[in-house]
């Protein structure tokens, strides 16, 4: 979740009253990319000329060769094995996030008030002292893929891979499937260059449903075997961010047109309707899941489908998801009929992903727990709070959802009572299989109030909530 403003994820009730297209901020529309630095290095310490040899080399991202990761081939039928066993953990995502690399370089320290952290080993070590049970990392398809004060490049991808090694937790990727960002505001096309063995016939808004296909069928294995030969076990491989307007440039003219990265551009030779339709039209459709389930959500269905073969053949008993956004809570009927559609275009799901901000629409929490009793009942699958969020204090732009849920007010406890009962019901019901708190480390900025800590000058202190999901667990 980033970048939108004063609009549907901030108060999405009122976004479908008045049909406002949201206008982004401009510090957020900038990027800070700086890809013609070819000396730049990663948090590993490799150049980007050093990587470009790397790949000429078939050592990093082009390599597609039978092999899949440095150990034996026993040691990865008992992986195989093990991931193919369901889970019934409960899973504590409280993970560093695309931001905590920036904030590290400008001196800000974490503690919880024994414990200091002054890196993002350390801060992650931090995180698992409290519960948190997994590592996550938000990769786009360039190398380097620097945005404001996030990186999500594969680059930065891997290094939180090894990490996760390190500390033996398991990994969780989200593939976003765009250039360097994209959400329910916009969905940017892949780019592929770093890919020397994906050729496109063309620019990817001219390709037929079938090219991208076979280009997202490769991604999806070399991808997953560079993240794989660093020795980690993925736990679950989360493809797209906020899907539910279309993903990999495949998607209706959303909330953002443009930034320094992007472009809409419809893809015509997928689905001329796709273009014709933007998604504040899409509030005004009396009958928009029936547009939605025709028109764009089968293509949807097929590049994820897509993707998770290419895994599969690299990781044979990959568990797979993918994730809405708050908005989709809000539009009746809209996620029954994105599951189903997802299903019916091959692309079979291990969790029922949503991000959830409860304060960008208010309500009740029971509202939310009968939404996700609904969607277990139906698809017999667990949902996964992939983003979720609870403030302390007034939001500002660009993110004002200052809407409490009734009982939890915007506060510590009410932040910290929000994890704890979602986390105890989930856990106790088996509706949900986890929550990652989005961005728990965030602690400068827009976002401070969402995040675990509290800054005062260069040390930012644990709030209550660093304990809230453990606590819920235990609870259950």
């Amino acid at each position: 979740m980033r970048h939108l403003v004063n609009g549907v994820l901030f108060a999405p009730h009122a976004v479908l009253q008045d049909h406002c297209v949201p206008h982004l901020s401009s510090k957020l529309e900038k990027t800070m990319m700086s890809e013609n630095n070819d000396d730049a290095r990663t948090a590993s310490g490799i150049t980007r000329r050093g990587f470009t040899a790397m790949v000429g080399a078939g050592v990093a991202l082009g390599a597609t060769g039978a092999t899949t990761r440095g150990s034996s081939a026993r040691a990865d039928a008992q992986q195989n094995e093990l991931r193919r066993r369901p889970t019934h953990t409960f899973r504590n995502a409280m993970s560093i996030s695309p931001f905590t690399d920036t904030m590290m370089r400008q001196g800000l320290t974490f503690t919880d008030g024994s414990r200091t952290a002054r890196s993002a080993e350390a801060l992650q070590r931090l995180f698992v002292a409290h519960g948190a049970s997994e590592l996550y990392a938000r990769i786009a398809t360039k190398r380097f893929a620097q945005q404001d004060d996030a990186e999500h490049g594969f680059l930065a991808g891997l290094d939180k891979a090894r990490l996760a090694r390190r500390l033996g937790l398991p990994f969780n990727p989200e593939l976003g499937l765009w250039k360097i960002y994209g959400d329910v505001s916009h969905q940017p096309a892949p780019d592929f260059s770093n890919y020397p063995k994906i050729r496109l016939p063309g620019p990817w808004s001219t390709l037929t449903l079938a090219q991208m296909t076979h280009a997202m069928r490769q991604y999806g294995s070399e991808v997953a075997q560079q993240i794989l030969r660093t020795g980690v076990d993925v736990n679950v491989w989360d493809l797209g961010n906020e899907v539910e307007f279309g993903v990999a440039g495949v998607a209706l003219r959303s909330f953002t047109e443009s930034t320094d990265y992007f472009s809409y551009a419809a893809p015509d030779n997928v689905d001329p309707e796709i273009g014709r339709v933007s998604v504040v039209d899409l509030f005004s459709m009396p009958d928009r899941n029936a547009f939605l389930e025709q028109h764009l959500w089968p293509y949807v269905g097929a590049l994820f489908a897509a993707v998770a073969d290419g895994v599969r053949r690299v990781d044979r008993h990959a568990r797979f998801t993918t994730h809405t956004s708050t908005v989709s809570l809000q539009l009746p009927g809209l996620l029954p009929a994105f599951w189903r559609a997802m299903g019916n275009a091959g692309f079979e799901v291990d969790e029922l992903g949503v991000s959830y901000y409860p304060t960008s629409s208010g309500g009740t929490l029971a509202t939310f727990q009968a939404t996700a009793t609904a969607l277990k009942a139906q698809f017999g699958r667990p949902v996964f709070i992939a983003e979720g969020g609870y403030p302390t204090g007034t939001m500002d732009a660009p993110f004002a959802w200052n809407s409490p849920l009734v009982g939890y007010p915007q506060d510590d406890d009410g932040q910290s009572r929000f994890y704890r009962d979602v986390s105890a019901w989930g856990r106790a019901t088996g509706v949900l299989s986890g929550i990652r708190p989005w961005a728990p480390d965030y602690a400068v900025g827009g976002w401070q109030p969402m995040s675990f800590f509290t800054p005062n000058g260069t040390l930012a202190s644990a709030k209550p909530a660093l304990d809230a999901v453990a606590s819920g667990i235990r609870s259950a």
